[in-house]
């Protein structure tokens, strides 16, 4: 008989432990999820485009530099990923996540991974800015560089942090034109040029507009549950029909700046037609959703889905085709 109490002792032994390694597992692999990696493809394409932008500009182009800059900005990116779902838990708990809104959804279901995720972000956006430091230090940049990665840092935090609250305070949308216009593609460009010049800012208009395309599109979907939250985005204040004649009108300033680009030669030797052609991607699918004008989230769905979708093969596509011209295809 003891035998047999032993080797029942023995398997309810081996379950416990088997049941705390899967609860340790999922709550780790929920950590992850939490930090929603594969949106950092939504940062590195840009930066991405501005290094190779630059390079075709005469900038020289070094790998070790490139990697090295790219993991500084890809650490603030991550940060805000585990930032926002903090400070966005509770409006964020009111809705419903979407493939491209609402947050990770994992807090709502891991309240116990709140400040992990907190103090992630902070570690991150320390590391982001020691790497900015160490990078500054080695290929003898100018001192506000660090500035650029210390600002791209605080911005990302306090775009939900208090006491500023960017998100809350009817800032959400400037600061992410800001984020997808000059940080993005500014942190590719600047670590391959060494700086940041006029030809870089013009080059950067039409993605501030893009960036009001992507927030517009995020925000869509998220009318209700920010309402609860109190969150006075421009969809919560105009209403969605609003918010598709912004992504609409948009898109339309974007292409006609890139073709003012191109007929005017003013990246000259770069041709801007491709890029011209390219922007006709987006605009195609806002003007499709402009006609819709939904105002149900059901609805509304389908056509935020494609601007997201189209923003992101307008990026790729233009970072391909820097690409292809700086290797002489």
């Amino acid at each position: 008989m003891s035998g047999k109490y032993i080797s029942i002792f023995s398997m309810n032994h081996r379950q416990v432990r088997t049941g705390i390694g899967g609860m340790a597992l999922h709550t780790f692999m929920q950590f992850i999820r939490l930090g929603r990696f594969p949106f950092l493809l939504s940062g590195f394409v840009p930066f991405l485009g501005g290094a190779f932008f630059a390079l075709l500009r005469g900038a020289d182009f070094s790998l070790d530099q490139f990697l090295l800059g790219y993991t500084a900005m890809a650490a603030a990116h991550l940060s805000v990923h585990y930032s926002n779902d903090y400070f966005d838990a509770d409006a964020d708990r009111l809705g419903e996540p979407t493939g491209i809104s609402g947050g990770s959804g994992i807090l709502a279901q891991e309240p116990a991974l709140k400040p992990y995720a907190k103090w992630t972000a902070i570690a991150l956006m320390a590391f982001s800015i020691l790497l900015g430091y160490l990078f500054l230090i080695i290929y003898e940049f100018p001192s506000y560089f660090l500035i650029f990665a210390i600002g791209g840092n605080l911005l990302g935090w306090y775009y939900t942090a208090p006491p500023l609250r960017l998100a809350y305070n009817n800032l959400g949308e400037v600061t992410n034109m800001i984020t997808f216009g000059l940080l993005m593609p500014g942190a590719g460009y600047f670590v391959a040029m060494g700086t940041l010049d006029l030809a870089f800012f013009a080059y950067s208009v039409p993605f501030f507009l893009y960036g009001l395309v992507f927030i517009t599109s995020v925000e869509i979907p998220d009318r209700e549950a920010d309402v609860a939250g109190g969150k006075p985005t421009m969809i919560v204040r105009k209403g969605r029909a609003y918010g598709f004649r912004v992504i609409a009108v948009a898109a339309a300033a974007a292409t006609l700046v890139i073709t003012l680009y191109a007929a005017t030669d003013l990246f000259a030797p770069i041709n801007f037609w491709p890029v011209a052609a390219i922007s006709c991607i987006p605009l195609g699918v806002a003007l499709w959703g402009y006609s819709a004008r939904c105002t149900e989230r059901k609805c509304a769905m389908r056509y935020v889905t494609a601007n997201i979708t189209a923003y992101f093969l307008f990026t790729g596509l233009v970072a391909l085709y820097f690409i292809l011209l700086a290797i002489g295809i």
